[in-house]
């Protein structure tokens, strides 16, 4: 009997790949290997296709319910569908079209075999064997060549076979020579049978050793003839001993195979748990639901990347596993469903702002439309969230707007008003009491104060502003610390552009927003890399590196954070 192995081993986890990449996936296996040997992996990956298809029906339709519709009146279509459904039945097709050519070549070759039994058959009931030996050598000749039959008909059609078989040697005993190097050629054929048997059994891979086990024992059926009788049962027994080893060691692999998918299970059935109670029920922010997906889906990946499990169990713990991301899925969908309202009203409040900016960028009162530009620009800064690629565009066209206005009020102001002569009089009599000041870390921020309570000068007398920043400045002994030291040169340009009202002010908050965002995402990522060292320690040149990346990213953002507050403060 010739037993088969199953595909213990699947190469692919269909269960990640998208639906589009399924349909491709299955498309080259049909395109690329025999029909008959990709039934396990063409069966994996339609279950995970309507594993994913079935789930996107379920989210649709609870969307489509949630959004007041009817579920009566709920259709749900995916092109992608219907191109598996037809990829899947010309699968079907040819697979039915190769049981066809298959059971048609079984029944050839079945008939070619009687043909031969016959004839060998007809030469024993003829009796003078020794003059059809040579034919009857052909006919076995014949034999070897012909190729497999059904199953249900092997075992009686190999025993009628070498029933005549040995009938014609039984006969051949008056030609003792011939039938004598028959036997020996059969006996040398066996004996190197059972040698390589004997390596398969030393062979390291036992499943390519049981494979490899069965060809033997289909070339000891079909293509060696009988021995001497006093070999027999002795060069049998011998093959047949070695063979029952190799089944045992097939045995010990499989149990401990089953041993390993049984501990798989355990795992997985912990990793559930461990998803069914991750707490989210503090989230109440962005940020917030951003850690907690990032955290959810290393545990999915956890769970996923276990290995095998019993098959028997594979349905049972999907469904488990859904089941235990449901109410994690549930609540994120809801908190994303209010954050697009609460974006859709933001991004609303903006194009009400660019309108209201449009509307004043060419008035000539300039003080009302000064504090109007003033005010939509600190209500702008208080406008909730909007994505990012419509913030950019928002953003460019709000800012066009104020600088064309201010652009306009600057060379309107080239000469100043009398409130501005005024407070540059005020500015040159302070810039001679500071040249006088003690300037030190404990009063340079109160005389930054007086210099910005001053007021703006005119635009052409505005190097006054630089002057009294420049003494400000060589008169503070900066800190050790460079980030605090950086700070203070920061708050110095900042107060200096402030008090002649620059435009890049505008240009400066957008850049700290910017630089807070990538800082914040580099050091998360950093962060994450700590993990592919989680058994490493300090000496480790990689892990060394990233931990100084890390703090220098720490130090970055905590200098970007502190500008930030320092530019907030100056708006109060």
């Amino acid at each position: 009997m010739i037993l088969t192995m199953e595909n213990e081993i699947q190469s692919t986890d269909y269960k990640t790949m998208s639906l589009d990449d399924l349909v491709s996936a299955l498309n080259n296996l049909i395109a690329e290997k025999p029909i008959q040997d990709i039934k396990d992996e063409a069966n994996a990956i339609r279950a995970s296709f309507y594993l994913q298809h079935n789930e996107d029906v379920a989210k649709a339709k609870e969307a489509f319910i949630n959004e007041g519709g009817n579920e009566i009146d709920f259709e749900y279509i995916q092109p992608i569908q219907i191109t598996f459904k037809n990829l899947w039945k010309s699968y079907l097709d040819k697979k039915k079209e190769h049981h066809h050519k298959i059971n048609k070549e079984l029944e050839n070759n079945l008939a070619k075999r009687e043909a031969v039994i016959a004839a060998i058959k007809a030469l024993v009931e003829k009796g003078d064997v020794s003059s059809a030996y040579k034919e009857f050598q052909q006919l076995q000749a014949d034999w070897k060549e012909i190729g497999s039959v059904a199953s249900d008909k092997y075992q009686e059609m190999w025993g009628n076979y070498h029933l005549y078989v040995e009938q014609f040697y039984d006969l051949l005993h008056m030609n003792n020579d011939l039938r004598a190097i028959d036997f020996k050629y059969n006996l040398e054929a066996k004996q190197q049978i059972v040698q390589k048997a004997k390596e398969l059994l030393e062979h390291s891979d036992i499943l390519f050793a049981f494979n490899e086990l069965q060809l033997l024992h289909k070339i000891w059926k079909e293509e060696t003839g009988p021995v001497a009788k006093e070999y027999r049962e002795v060069i049998w027994q011998e093959f047949s001993e070695i063979t029952n080893k190799i089944h045992q060691k097939r045995t010990a692999f499989a149990n401990e195979l089953k041993k390993e998918e049984e501990a798989n299970y355990a795992k997985k059935l912990e990793k559930i748990e461990e998803i069914k109670n991750f707490n989210f029920s503090k989230n109440k922010s962005f940020g917030d639901w951003k850690k907690s997906i990032d955290a959810f889906e290393v545990l999915k990946d956890q769970f996923l990347a276990i290995g095998k499990i019993p098959k028997n169990k594979t349905g049972e713990v999907w469904n488990i596993f859904k089941e235990a991301t449901k109410a994690f899925n549930h609540a994120k969908n809801e908190f994303f469903k209010e954050q697009k309202k609460s974006q859709s009203e933001a991004l609303t409040q903006k194009q009400a702002l660019i309108q209201e900016a449009l509307d004043w960028k060419e008035s000539t009162d300039f003080p009302a439309a000064t504090e109007t530009f003033k005010r939509i620009q600190a209500e702008w800064k208080k406008v909730g969230f909007v994505p990012r690629k419509q913030a950019d565009a928002l953003w460019n066209e709000f800012k066009a707007a104020c600088d064309a206005y201010f652009d306009r009020l600057n060379n309107v102001k080239k000469e100043g008003t009398p409130e501005e002569q005024n407070s540059y009089e005020d500015k040159v009599q302070f810039l001679q009491e500071l040249e006088t000041s003690e300037i030190s870390l404990d009063t340079y921020k109160k005389l930054i104060k007086n210099w910005l309570e001053l007021g703006l000068v005119p635009t052409q007398k505005n190097k006054i502003d630089q002057e009294i920043q420049q003494v400000i400045s060589k008169g503070i002994e900066l800190p050790t610390d460079k980030v605090e030291a950086e700070l203070i040169k920061y708050q110095l340009k900042i107060a200096y552009w402030y008090a002649i009202d620059s435009k890049k002010l505008y240009d400066e908050y957008d850049q700290l927003r910017k630089e807070i965002d990538a800082t914040t995402k580099d050091l998360k990522q950093l962060e994450n890399n700590l993990g592919f060292f989680s058994n490493s320690k300090k000496g480790n040149p990689l892990f060394d590196t990233v931990i100084k990346s890390i703090e220098k990213e720490k130090i970055k953002l905590k200098s970007a954070k502190n500008k930030m507050k320092y530019f907030r403060s100056l708006q109060k």
